[in-house]
C-alpha cells in the first residue's frame, strides 16, 4: 500500500516549507509571508470540505506557515446517520498580502449507522478511514478568512476529487 508513504512525504514537504527561514534577500517579504497577526485561532464553517457535505472546524496556528486543525460533521441521509471527523495539517505555501496558496494533508474518519425501523433487527453500523490532500486559495482580512480548495480523497474504495468552500473567523 503506497498511500501512507505518499502522505508521509507530503507531510514532510509541508513541514520543510513551514520551517523555511528568511534569507537576507527576502527581508522585503517578511511582513507579507508571516501568518496573520490577528490571532492563532480560526473557527470556520465549510461547504463541501474535508468533513463531507458541510462541516465546522477549528484551526490552531503553531508556526508562521503551519497550523493544525480538525473539521467535523453529522448528516442524516435517507435514515443513514453519518458522523465524520477530519484532523489535518495546514501549510501556507505562498502568501502575498491578504492572499495565500495553501496545502492540507489529513485523515478522514467516518462512522455510518442505520438505525433499525423494526423490533427484530438491531440496525447496522460501520466505520472507515481514508486520507485527504488539498490545494487551495485563501483571502484573509483582519478577522474574516475565505478559502476555496480542491482535494483528493483516498480510501478503501479508491480515490475521488472533491472541492470545498470555507468561511472563518479569527478572534
Amino acid at each position: 500500500m503506497r498511500t501512507p508513504t505518499i502522505l508521509t512525504g507530503l507531510v514532510a514537504l509541508l513541514g520543510l516549507l513551514a520551517s523555511r527561514s528568511a534569507r537576507a534577500d527576502d527581508a522585503h517579504l517578511e511582513t507579507s509571508t508571516a501568518a496573520p497577526a490577528e490571532g492563532r485561532h480560526l473557527i470556520y464553517g465549510e461547504l463541501g470540505g474535508k468533513a463531507g457535505e458541510y462541516g465546522v472546524g477549528y484551526e490552531l496556528t503553531i508556526a508562521p506557515r503551519l497550523a493544525l486543525g480538525a473539521a467535523a460533521s453529522f448528516a442524516v441521509i435517507r435514515g443513514q446517520q453519518l458522523a465524520t471527523a477530519a484532523p489535518y495539517v495546514h501549510g501556507t505555501l505562498v502568501r502575498r498580502g491578504k492572499h495565500a496558496l495553501f496545502g492540507e494533508l489529513g485523515a478522514v474518519f467516518v462512522h455510518s449507522r442505520i438505525p433499525s425501523p423494526v423490533a427484530d433487527w438491531s440496525g447496522m453500523s460501520a466505520s472507515a478511514g481514508g486520507g485527504v490532500a488539498a490545494l487551495g486559495w485563501e483571502r484573509a482580512a483582519r478577522h474574516l478568512v475565505l478559502r476555496a480548495q480542491g482535494s483528493l480523497l483516498v480510501g478503501r474504495g479508491g480515490a475521488a476529487p472533491w472541492a470545498g468552500l470555507a468561511i472563518g473567523f479569527r478572534p
